[in-house]
């Protein structure tokens, strides 16, 4: 029940990017209050950080998508915005804190990832080490992190009268024909967003789309992007939005002693800005990302408890080879 109510805590502040400030007193107090000393350090963006011994952090992030949902529990998953991705993985920190006797790792509670992913940007410049990036992978160890990218294209018709359909081009018509001729290119894709057309009985002179692209660390996104561009240059303005390229996980001895099972992560994390800046990262975290961002958000409380245990195995193990 303390896990729960701390959970509780957590998804009923309101922390969408941004708008971390709260949260991150929140947690600042509760470190406090255990009786460590956490810096809050900002740039632009706040970050919690606690040192400890040894060059291996835990990290997560603070902020959300926009929120959709409260704070509910069933008596297996709780759920609520941002109750998974990733304040579960924020929970799991600070109750494995909350119950050692002397707890060692190094951890930052990051700001700024759904969004820029400025907080990491900040923090990987300043330090270099190990890390594990908890977000949500159902306790399995990532052996890669996928690439991404996304473009969005304003796709051009010709108006019309809407009762003569073929005097006018109908650009969501031709949206659609886009989105065919790039699925028989490269089928990891998804439209996340389109807009066209409206109430005046008339064939749609425009069609805004949205395209976003997940591919595997030997996919890179300038192929993606060169195969795409191709095609969707012809059908009106693109733009491409943000393009990164994947890469494979370090293994992380600590947690590789512990937790057996692998995956991959096929969203962009701030593991991304921590490999670009040299250091050895692998991703880890309770809950299942297919619900994250979305209404039906949730995690199951046993994943949590589990993820606190394997936290408090790791810092035994730190606090051992000291």
């Amino acid at each position: 029940m303390k896990l729960i109510n701390l959970l509780r805590d957590l998804v009923e502040i309101d922390s969408e990017s941004g708008k971390e400030d709260e949260i991150v007193d929140y947690v600042t107090e509760f470190l406090e209050d255990l009786g460590y000393s956490p810096k809050v350090e900002e740039k632009k963006v706040k970050n919690v950080v606690l040192e400890g011994k040894g060059d291996l952090w835990l990290i997560t992030h603070l902020d959300t998508t926009r929120k959709l949902t409260g704070f509910s529990f069933d008596g297996v998953y709780c759920y609520g915005t941002g109750v998974c991705d990733a304040k579960a993985s924020v929970a799991a920190i600070l109750s494995a804190i909350e119950e050692s006797e002397e707890f060692v790792l190094n951890v930052a509670f990051l700001s700024d990832e759904e969004e820029g992913g400025r907080g990491s940007e900040h923090f990987a410049r300043r330090r270099k080490g190990r890390a594990i990036i908890m977000e949500p992978t159902e306790l399995k160890v990532a052996e890669a992190q996928y690439g991404s990218a996304e473009i969005t294209v304003n796709v051009k018709g010709k108006p019309s009268h809407g009762a003569f359909p073929d005097f006018g081009v109908s650009a969501i018509e031709k949206a659609y024909e886009l989105y065919e001729k790039i699925k028989n290119i490269w089928r990891g894709f998804s439209i996340q967003e389109i807009r066209g057309g409206d109430s005046s009985y008339s064939i749609p002179e425009e069609c805004f789309i949205r395209f976003a692209f997940v591919f595997p660390p030997e996919v890179s996104s300038s192929d993606i992007l060169e195969k795409v561009l191709k095609i969707a240059e012809n059908y009106g303005e693109v733009e491409v939005v943000e393009f990164w390229d994947g890469f494979y996980c370090d293994e992380i001895v600590e947690l590789a002693k512990i937790v057996e099972e692998r995956t991959v992560m096929k969203s962009w994390t701030d593991a991304a800005n921590l490999k670009a800046e040299g250091w050895k990262v692998t991703v880890w975290g309770p809950g299942e990302l297919e619900y994250c961002h979305t209404k039906y958000e949730r995690v199951k409380v046993a994943e949590v408890e589990k993820a606190k245990e394997v936290i408090g195995r790791m810092n035994e193990f730190i606090l051992s080879s000291f």
